[in-house]
């Protein structure tokens, strides 16, 4: 068991430290640049093909990956306290709330891309889905997280009977003006009183809710929600199936990876070719231009998930495999740390460096956060039971006392 959990944790830490590659640009640069290259970051070569990298590498698929393993851990611990014995229904519930209570703080007083908040609300109902056959978990899973590829087709037939005042707002968000570009670099260099306000403060638009609105608000959320809770179903059925504890064989995780990045990568590749068709067009972008690489997620996911257990099951660059396991051992810190460090680099209270580096340099910065992470994940395990924010959330889940340091015996 120790060495399929090991491969669960290099597993998680992957997928976290690869997470930061789509994040860091919502830590430092406007917000709509996370998803349009034309917006701010650089237009020159190097940073385009930065963000081009990201898009075929990283995004959702990460997410994608993460969601899979909180899937499996609801397996693996609702099902070891079934084995010893226990109801896991009121741990499950109380370990989730404290993890809501968690990300709403994050949300709101240091960065608010949260995914915390999402993944508690969809625990509430993952619990009664982890007795389905995992087939059943499998089919339901992948039409959930297709979700949102359904309703962008809706959405994209809805698009020429809109109102002028829609178009100019879904125009408007999609390619905002030099002004609000401004207001949003100004706000982050600014005062951490004024940032947490904007976050708090409800919208008093002085414009018009429009249908467009109504539209993208809803289809932004529905995605969240779909993309987040499809693949802990899909992680459910791959614990049980053994796929996500390196028990399959190599010949098995080698088909895997073919058809994941066979399939997912040429997917990636047109998604990016048909936004460039398109000159990132707001009415393609916004929703047609987001399927291809929506349904190329769960097969570029599923190619890195095999890699990892192939690489779990060699014994290859073993140190790195350790290191890498203790980043996924303390992903809650590690992910809280993320944001921690890079708000201080860019936001008005640490160095106030939003808004002024390229994609490029923001990729250096990434390397040398995962170097800490990795560094740091590493020697405070080599010490402690649990990474600092996995002891807090223990100690609340189990509503006692843990300890935390090596020489001491758990109670339970």
């Amino acid at each position: 068991m120790k060495q399929r959990i090991v491969a669960i944790d290099a597993l998680r830490g992957f997928a976290l430290l690869g997470i930061l590659l789509m994040n860091i640009s919502s830590y430092a640069l406007p917000s709509i640049a996370y998803f349009n290259p034309t917006v701010y970051g650089g237009d020159e070569l190097w940073n385009r093909l930065v963000f081009s990298l990201s898009h075929i590498l990283a995004d959702q698929k990460m997410m994608a990956l993460f969601s899979m393993l909180f899937g499996a851990s609801v397996m693996l611990v609702t099902g070891k306290m079934e084995k010893q014995g226990q109801s896991p229904l009121k741990f499950h519930y109380v370990r989730n709330f404290w993890l809501l209570i968690i990300g709403l703080i994050h949300s709101v007083f240091i960065w608010d891309g949260d995914i915390l908040v999402v993944y508690a609300l969809c625990s509430f109902a993952l619990y009664w889905l982890r007795r389905l056959p995992p087939q059943w978990q499998l089919g339901l899973g992948l039409f959930v997280f297709f979700v949102p590829s359904f309703l962008s087709v809706g959405i994209s037939s809805v698009l020429p009977h809109l109102e002028t005042a829609d178009w100019r707002y879904l125009e408007s968000y999609w390619q905002p003006t030099a002004t609000a570009v401004t207001a949003e670099i100004e706000r982050y260099r600014g005062s951490y009183a004024g940032q947490v306000a904007h976050r708090l403060e409800k919208d008093s638009a002085a414009t018009p809710y429009t249908t467009g609105q109504g539209l993208l608000e809803m289809s932004l959320l529905v995605e969240f929600f779909s993309r987040a809770l499809g693949m802990m179903l899909v992680g459910m059925a791959f614990y049980t199936w053994g796929i996500l504890t390196a028990q399959r064989s190599n010949t098995f995780y080698r088909h895997m990876a073919l058809w994941g990045f066979g399939v997912g990568l040429p997917l990636t590749f047109i998604s990016l070719y048909q936004y460039n068709a398109h000159n990132w067009d707001a009415f393609y972008s916004l929703f047609t231009g987001r399927i291809p690489n929506h349904i190329a997620t769960p097969f570029v996911a599923s190619g890195y998930l095999a890699l990892v257990m192939l690489w779990s099951r060699s014994g290859f660059l073993a140190d790195l495999h350790g290191r890498l396991a203790a980043v996924g051992r303390m992903a809650l810190t590690n992910y809280i740390g993320q944001s921690l460090i890079a708000t201080f680099i860019f936001y008005g209270f640490g160095l106030g460096l939003f808004g002024a580096v390229s994609r490029v340099q923001l990729w250096l910065i990434v390397l040398l956060i995962w170097g800490g992470q990795t560094f740091f994940s590493t020697w405070w395990l080599r010490h402690f039971r649990y990474g600092p924010l996995e002891w807090v959330w223990r100690c609340l889940s189990y509503w006692r006392w843990q300890p935390i340091h090596k020489n001491v015996v758990s109670v339970y």
